[in-house]
């Protein structure tokens, strides 16, 4: 860094110049520009000591730099600014992302459920259709069961005539 020459007013500029340096190196975390701001403002305090020597010239330096440190700070402070937009909207497409999964998760839950249901009505279907065909079977079985006692019935009826007729034409 070039030898400045300190003016009257340079002392007080040093002394800001060196406090926003010092600010905005421990703001960005920059030790080296928080360093260099801590001396700035020493440097200040030696040139108002020393009788307030005034430089205009190094005055202009001093506001130049000043402007352009806050202006680099500014540029730093939107591209954090612009991190954070960044990072908010990162975590607004991921609460997104878990409300939709949810929602899907849920309509499958739903539609899983229905097919259950769906599944469960067509089988108790089916069981009052087995049921239905069994006791339908058994009806069957004994309408099966009397005709055949009725037929036996017939037929010993039958023998019984038939022995009767024999019987009365042989007598």
């Amino acid at each position: 860094m070039p030898e400045k020459k300190a003016t009257a007013g340079g002392g007080l500029v040093d002394k800001l110049v060196g406090k926003v340096k010092e600010s905005a190196g421990n703001l960005a975390g920059r030790r080296d520009l928080a360093e260099e701001g801590e001396l700035q403002h020493a440097k200040g305090e030696q040139a108002d000591e020393a009788a307030g020597l005034e430089a205009e010239a190094q005055q202009a330096a001093d506001e130049a730099r000043t402007k352009a440190e806050l202006e680099a700070n500014a540029v730093e402070q939107a591209r954090v600014q612009a991190e954070l937009d960044e990072t908010e909207r990162l975590d607004q497409i991921e609460r997104q992302r878990r409300t939709d999964e949810a929602r899907v998760a849920a309509q499958a839950d739903r539609l899983e459920a229905a097919v259950d249901r769906q599944e469960a009505a067509e089988q108790a279907a089916l069981d009052r259709q087995e049921a239905a065909v069994e006791a339908d079977e058994a009806a069957a079985k004994r309408r099966a069961d009397e005709i055949e006692r009725e037929a036996a019935d017939a037929e010993q009826v039958a023998d019984t005539l038939g022995a009767a007729r024999k019987t009365v034409e042989e007598g």
